[in-house]
């Protein structure tokens, strides 16, 4: 999915590091730009997101052995520009906007039961912001509370099911792309209210501090950052002026950026997540 010039996208293309090369494979069922898109099992999910006219609570899994996408639970509450993460076989939602206010609300997806639950909400309305799993726990980065861009951030252990303050980022960030690195918390670009950004930094749980890595080749926000074989790939975004379907991959050792093969649309409020190739291409062999 995601947005380019005045278009919402459907379409979907799935990338191949081992090949470095981008394929299509099958479209959405509905069109969707801010969704929140995650991996849980051998599925991809798409929750929420806006296509075009308003924002939306239906959700949809892609079967990647089918090449196919089924409707899947709506959500109990409209959400575009939502964070998304897993953690013990559920899927949570957390804030967005509901096409008329920041939220800061949190519900949970269970595939076994087609269910949704409410869950304890965040502290801070957070529109545009960003969520990775740490160590159990689910961590809320940044975003946008309808007045101030965030730099800060929350972490909901939900074995305990209370939220708890994180020390804030050194940058405002709404419309970042993190991702879980080497037992560090990555966050990646964004937009700090004057510009979008190229600059990125990580969370180191064992000192409690975060500390600036090195800077992307190109200005992101609204796009998304996945970790894949030891890598950061961040793809996709808007850099202030236009759409982009450039990918840069992020070496920790080298603390480098290094641009890979470009997608094959431009993507702006893009969603991505990780599955397993094989299946994938079986899936490819079995619908064509």
């Amino acid at each position: 999915g995601g947005g380019s010039l005045f278009a919402i996208h459907s379409e979907v293309e799935c990338y191949n590091p081992r090949t470095d090369r981008w394929m299509p494979v099958a479209s959405m069922n509905y069109r969707r730009s801010r969704s929140g898109v995650t991996a849980l099992g051998r599925y991809l999910y798409v929750m929420g997101g806006y296509d075009g006219a308003c924002d939306l609570s239906s959700a949809e899994m892609y079967n990647p052995s089918l090449n196919k996408w089924m409707n899947i639970t709506s959500m109990g509450t409209k959400r575009s520009c939502l964070g998304i993460g897993t953690t013990s076989g559920l899927i949570y939602c957390v804030g967005g906007y509901d096409g008329a206010s920041c939220l800061s609300s949190v519900e949970r997806y269970d595939p076994l039961t087609g269910s949704w639950t409410s869950c304890p909400a965040m502290a801070t309305r957070r529109r545009y912001c960003r969520v990775a799993l740490l160590d159990n726990c689910i961590y809320a980065l940044g975003g946008f509370d309808s007045t101030n861009y965030q730099c800060t951030v929350e972490r909901l252990d939900p074995r305990v099911g209370k939220w708890m303050s994180v020390p804030p980022m050194m940058s405002r960030r709404s419309s970042c792309g993190a991702a879980i690195l080497n037992a560090m918390l990555y966050c990646i670009g964004g937009n700090d209210g004057t510009m979008c950004m190229s600059s990125a930094e990580r969370f180191n749980p064992r000192r409690n501090t975060w500390e600036p890595i090195t800077a992307m080749h190109s200005r992101r926000s609204t796009h998304e950052v996945v970790e894949i074989d030891g890598f950061l790939y961040a793809l996709g975004g808007n850099d202030g002026s236009s759409s982009l379907n450039s990918m840069e991959r992020y070496d920790a050792k080298l603390n480098k950026w290094v641009l890979v093969t470009s997608m094959l649309s431009r993507r702006s409020s893009v969603g991505a997540a990780v599955l397993d190739c094989l299946q994938l291409e079986r899936g490819l062999t079995k619908s064509t």
